[in-house]
């Protein structure tokens, strides 16, 4: 499923971004082209100028100056007095012959009914718009034909400019524009393609905790029900022995409706539907209570329950005050199943505990630690025992253990915004604290 959406993002995101970037430099080559062409027409309508002056001013046209003209501004000028032509031949050699390209220019100024046949009747200057021809060998030129009424007559200018070279440079700027934009398109691919795997890793690995999460649950329920059946069944084949194998049915079902009622725990917790009653409250007379309740279980391992409050009492703390005591109750549930081993057993006939409560306040803020001397927690897996069904005891020989209690706790402690940290303890074993 993850592969098909991220190919689908990307091709989205591509498509996307890729098309905005097309416009903008379409956009920008649109502009660059024509500006280039006004500066052309500006250029060219400035030679026309310049040689119109001179032939409205003067009577004769010396040939290095109009061959100067030609060569320096890649120029085609025609002139003729009463049809007869300048005595020119031309300085400047087109890629096209230079009469077919006069006479292409002549057939574009006949179209707007310029003719030297036909000289200006209602003013002295009869003049075509600026036109572009093509010649025959893929080359361009801005022309313009005007004819300029005298005494004796008429003259005509025909002026070609060769601006094959600019073309070609907006073509070779054309496909520039076509390569950035290519090389642009690829970078998206490559970017989205980084960015797609980055943004949905984190619902990848929810999915995959989800599904793990589903797999270790139907496990652990599978577990109770499938001893359940089988304790019937043997009830049923030997009636004598119905009380000892209903007793097994019903620690089992004790056991399924555990595992039920910590699953709702973790949803409601998930989903922010726990219903949070923050309230200040003593916190040593709650870890008094929680001494009292523990103190005879650890006795029966054969370890020792101590409570460390500091010298002057706690302050009151602002929290939940059933939510708090479940933290440290499923935090004491985790230090006997764990904590306790044949070291501590032995610490413990010597007076020493193996398990330490301990609170302290500084900074304003109370940091109430379970302490034991157990075997510990490597590095690697300290982040992996908040993860749901996650257990050291791959196994799974403690039925009474589901490996959700620290994920509840966890849970419990993020909903009312406190700190809940593992750390080592000096000398071995593990160290809770929550961060009030």
């Amino acid at each position: 499923m993850f592969p098909r959406l991220q190919r689908k993002f990307v091709f989205l995101y591509t498509l996307s971004t890729g098309l905005i970037m097309t416009f903008i430099l379409s956009g920008a080559f649109l502009l660059y082209t024509s500006s280039r062409e006004n500066l052309l027409r500006s250029d060219f309508q400035e030679r026309l100028f310049a040689l119109t002056s001179r032939l409205q001013t003067d009577f004769r046209f010396a040939d290095s100056f109009l061959a100067q003209m030609e060569l320096k501004y890649r120029l085609i000028i025609s002139i003729e007095e009463n049809n007869v032509p300048f005595f020119f031949p031309g300085s400047y050699v087109p890629r096209t012959d230079r009469r077919v390209l006069m006479g292409y220019a002549e057939e574009a100024a006949g179209a707007e009914g310029i003719s030297p046949d036909s000289p200006p009747v209602s003013s002295d200057l009869l003049q075509s718009s600026i036109f572009q021809i093509d010649g025959d060998l893929h080359d361009t030129y801005l022309g313009n034909v005007l004819v300029i009424r005298t005494a004796s007559g008429c003259k005509r200018l025909l002026l070609l400019m060769d601006i094959t070279d600019e073309q070609s440079r907006i073509l070779k700027t054309g496909g520039a524009y076509v390569l950035i934009d290519l090389c642009g398109i690829l970078l998206l691919f490559l970017s989205g393609r980084w960015f797609v795997r980055r943004s949905l890793r984190p619902l990848e690995e929810t999915c995959q905790k989800q599904e793990d999460f589903v797999a270790a649950a139907s496990h652990e329920l599978r577990s109770p029900l499938a001893v359940i059946r089988a304790t019937a069944d043997a009830a049923a084949a030997k009636p004598e022995e119905a009380r000892r194998l209903l007793a097994v049915i019903q620690n089992e079902c004790d056991r399924g409706s555990s595992l039920i009622r910590n699953l709702l725990l973790l949803v409601c917790a998930g989903q922010e539907k726990w219903a949070v009653k923050k309230q200040r409250f003593e916190l040593d007379e709650m870890l008094l209570n929680l001494l009292e309740l523990y103190e005879p279980l650890c006795r029966s391992r054969g370890a020792g329950l101590l409570l460390e409050l500091p010298d002057e009492p706690l302050p009151k703390i602002t929290a939940d005050p059933d939510l708090c005591r479940q933290i440290i109750t499923i935090l004491l549930d985790n230090a006997v199943a764990y904590g306790l081993t044949d070291k501590d057993t032995a610490a413990a006939k010597e007076d020493m505990p193996a398990i330490v409560i301990r609170a302290s306040h500084s900074y304003g803020h109370t940091v109430v630690s379970v302490i034991d001397h157990g075997p510990g927690i490597p590095d690697e897996k300290k982040t992996l025992i908040f993860d749901r069904f996650y257990r050291q005891d791959r196994s799974r020989q403690r039925k009474e253990h589901f490996g959700l209690g620290l994920p509840i706790a966890a849970a419990l402690a993020e909903i009312q915004g406190i700190r809940l940290n593992v750390a080592d303890t000096e000398g071995g074993g593990t160290t809770f604290s929550v961060r009030i």
